[in-house]
């Protein structure tokens, strides 16, 4: 059969087969096929095209030329021959196109999808091209530095490896990726991304699944409808999250952080950055922030731990608790903090020079303004206001309640000098 194949490359563009099965065990029968492409050249020109494939598919680069694929089917009936039926209403036909150097498999219909169960192995030069559809099963690419170019029903994934650009559209199906160069596209609408290691830039829109990034080098800008997203390491430019409905942690990073989310919380550990967060319902948990912090709450708590650059919090519904550090590489140290309707309680380095301006809504005692900086207080009907400096107060602190207390500790210093 392979001599009759390679015969066939050479004078014909498709691969008519006829069907051979053998038994296997009772009621299963197994037909393999082998295709072998001795001049797909390692130059980047060739690209392998699959159409409407089912099945676990499993494709591995390597150095030189030539191609080598193996389609085996494992089929369940109760006969040879109506196994050989069922497989020539379900054939995979394999199409050579020298002229545009392309390789195309193709699947002719998937009625029998759920008596059939493929393995598709194929070995491919490393800098070949990968694109096409797949409907259901297993997919996992390993070592190429082509561009891959994919649409998959319900598929879960493994891409390794791979050095070219990544465009993956999936309906169903987990995608995890793995040691990554070229920009990477993911739209799903069911699952969960993975990213691991990844050179260059981002992009990810999820409708339902969990998004995990770690070890980003490149922008990341992603979008998810609902679901968590959680990412590590990140050393790129810029991260972007939009989130509809889910919950953010970001830990270790060493450039910007900006989200924006509709109900969910944000927790964000050592980051090298400015920050700038937005949740409609949910809390603020900040740790070691180590440039500005832009935050705002419409419904929850802000908790702000070692912010080491300006700081500007708003809470329509919710307290502000929040503790200053220090840097001297950075310039402005200024403080906005605003609750609508909450408590504020800040603890300040002793040592920096805060002009502080205080208000309080809806409060009248003196209760409701207490600090450490002594503080010129004013007490009127149904506000107090109250103004002091630290030196010849040079750092702008401003802090408003309404229906909450403030509160104001210098016992505190905590200084980060990179």
């Amino acid at each position: 059969m392979k001599v009759l194949l390679n015969l066939l490359l050479l004078i014909s563009s498709s691969f008519p087969q006829d069907i051979f099965v053998q038994n296997e065990e009772k009621n299963l029968y197994r037909s393999a096929v082998e295709y072998s492409f001795d001049e797909v050249l390692d130059n980047g020109a060739y690209t392998f095209t699959m159409t409407d494939i089912s099945g676990i598919i499993n494709i591995i680069g390597h150095a030189g030329s030539g191609s080598h694929l193996i389609i085996d089917n494992r089929v369940r009936a109760v006969s040879n021959k109506n196994a050989i039926a069922i497989l020539k209403n379900s054939q995979i036909s394999v199409y050579h196109e020298k002229d545009k150097k392309n390789i195309s498999i193709i699947k002719s219909s998937e009625r029998y999808d759920h008596k059939i169960i493929t393995t598709i192995d194929l070995h491919i030069p490393i800098n070949t091209n990968i694109k096409g559809s797949i409907k259901n099963g297993d997919l996992k690419i390993n070592e190429i530095r082509g561009s891959v170019e994919l649409k998959a029903e319900s598929v879960d994934t493994e891409l390794s490896n791979l050095l070219g650009n990544i465009v993956f559209n999936s309906k169903a199906g987990d995608l995890y990726l793995n040691k990554t160069n070229g920009n990477i596209e993911l739209n799903v609408i069911s699952g969960d991304i993975e990213i691991i290691q990844s050179e260059a830039n981002i992009f990810t829109n999820s409708d339902n699944g969990i998004t995990k990034l770690k070890n980003i080098k490149g922008k990341i800008k992603s979008a998810t409808t609902l679901g968590d997203v959680n990412i590590s390491d990140f050393k790129g430019d810029i991260c972007t999250l939009d989130i509809n409905v889910g919950n953010v942690i970001v830990k270790n990073s060493s450039s910007d952080i900006h989200i924006n989310i509709d109900t969910g919380d944000i927790y964000l550990d050592y980051i090298k950055g400015d920050a700038i967060l937005f949740t409609g319902k949910g809390e603020i948990n900040l740790n070691d922030i180590l440039g500005s912090t832009r935050c705002n709450s419409n419904f929850g708590n802000i908790n702000g731990n070692n912010l080491y650059g300006s700081i500007s919090a708003n809470s329509e519904l919710g307290d502000l608790i929040i503790t200053k550090g220090y840097n001297s590489f950075l310039k402005n140290h200024n403080i906005d903090l605003n609750a609508k309707r909450g408590s504020v309680t800040l603890r300040i380095p002793s040592e920096l020079p805060f002009h502080i301006r205080t208000h309080c809504d809806n409060l009248s005692s003196k209760d409701a303004i207490s600090s450490e900086v002594p503080l010129n207080e004013k007490l009127y009907p149904t506000k107090v206001v109250a103004e002091g400096k630290v030196k010849d107060g040079t750092i702008d602190c401003s802090i408003y309640s309404n229906h909450g207390p403030i509160s104001i500790n210098t016992n505190w210093y905590n200084r980060f000098d990179q």
